[in-house]
């Protein structure tokens, strides 16, 4: 018979944690921090918003006030359990290899985002968008470098530390990171509805891709290398291809 003790440092899976966790997760999906954020830009501006889907400004001052609230959350229900981010996998240690994978990653993300746009092209037309829609704030050079800084805080870090945090959660109280990783991918699909059907399906593809090089690699390095280098590449393309000679 085994008489070995349990091992303290195993997360205790009581129906309360797992009724926590589920609640942590909500906290974390952005969910209420993009409802705060608008809430406080509409408390600033003293009058319904403008649509921050039209205005570069307003859409950047409203992505990272969202992320500077997500943050705020992580860090706080990180505290409360006496975790760190570094247990998320924001580690120094092999930072090389990680970074090489995550530079790796970047060609295929644009063949995979080639191929969806022709799948969309050839087969449904009707929901084929040439460019993202969200490029469409971008008219001159500045407005490029805001969008460019805030896509690195809120895509590259925010969502890099936000699919980390849930994938965490389900591996340790919800099911396993398997199922975290369908169910957040879709998630995150859906979170990009802004930029259409096909937006959707790219950003889903996505999703699932960074996580499972999380879930293999247990690092945030190479998703977040990844994640921000894409970004900044696709927005300087489509400015020098076409935003400059609007």
């Amino acid at each position: 018979m085994n008489y070995s003790l349990p091992n303290p440092d195993l997360p205790r899976k009581r129906w309360i944690d797992r009724v926590q966790a589920v609640f942590e997760v909500l906290l974390i999906s952005g969910v209420i921090s993009s409802l705060l954020a608008g809430l406080i830009l509409y408390a600033f501006l003293g009058k319904a918003p403008v649509d921050p889907l039209k205005n570069a400004v307003l859409f950047s001052i409203f992505i990272l006030l969202e992320s500077g609230i997500a943050f705020l959350f992580l860090a706080t229900i990180l505290k409360c359990h006496r975790e760190t981010i570094f247990g998320l996998g924001l580690k120094h240690n092999r930072w090389k290899p990680h970074i090489l994978i995550g530079l790796s990653l970047v060609p295929p993300l644009f063949l995979i985002n080639a191929a969806v746009a022709v799948t969309f092209k050839l087969y449904f037309p009707k929901y084929y968008n040439e460019l993202n829609p969200l490029t469409d704030l971008i008219h001159t050079p500045r407005q490029l470098i805001l969008i460019i800084f805030s896509a690195l805080i809120a895509g590259g870090i925010k969502e890099e530390l936000q699919r980390a945090f849930i994938l965490t959660r389900f591996r340790e109280y919800l099911g396993g990171a398997g199922l975290g990783l369908v169910l957040w991918s879709i998630a995150f699909g859906v979170g990009h509805y802004v930029q259409g059907i096909q937006g959707v399906l790219i950003a889903t593809i996505y999703g699932l891709i960074f996580g499972i090089v999380y879930i293999l690699s247990r690092s945030l390095i190479a998703p977040i290398i990844a994640h921000s280098i894409y970004d900044t590449i696709a927005l300087l393309t489509y400015w020098f291809l076409y935003g400059r000679f609007r």
